[in-house]
């Protein structure tokens, strides 16, 4: 299975900004575009679809979990395990413009930034579709795909 999964991977990690060199001890780090976002989600759907044969669908819950963490400044932990094997844990930035939400991860070379739209079916269930690559046949080469992400907000 491929490390590339459209930037949607995540065991829940919570990350602290601390301000550095300000007199003021708290500091407003919030994006507003972001605050709709803000918490730890859980997959409750998570789908990848085969571009080249839309009969080849991987869910990647069958045997698995996807967490992400969104904080307020739009720093995200995201978390995916898939059955015996080690988790897959990105951390990144937040973005959001319109209707499209973006990840992009930390740290160098790596994943490119990845995309969905998304849509809230209420305030605590997101809804993210979007491209990805994925090795959806399991024939060791990644295919290009398409994720299909329902995400629930834990309670606070």
């Amino acid at each position: 299975m491929s490390r590339r999964w459209n930037g949607w991977t995540g065991c829940v990690v919570a990350l602290t900004v601390m301000a550095c060199g300000s007199d003021d001890p708290v500091v407003d780090q919030t994006d507003p575009a972001v605050a709709p976002f803000v918490g730890t989600w859980d997959a409750v759907e998570f789908t990848v679809t085969n571009d080249a044969d839309t009969t080849d669908v991987a869910d990647l819950l069958t045997n698995g979990s996807f967490t992400v963490n969104i904080q307020p400044s739009g720093l995200y932990t995201a978390t995916l395990v898939l059955g015996t094997f080690n988790p897959f844990v990105e951390i990144g930035q937040l973005t959001v413009s319109g209707s499209v939400l973006t990840l992009t991860p930390s740290g160098g070379p790596g994943p490119c930034p990845a995309s969905s739209v998304y849509a809230f079916s209420d305030t605590n269930t997101l809804v993210l579709d979007g491209p990805t690559c994925l090795d959806v046949n399991l024939d060791g080469e990644d295919e290009d795909a398409q994720a299909h992400i329902v995400l629930e907000r834990r309670p606070s």
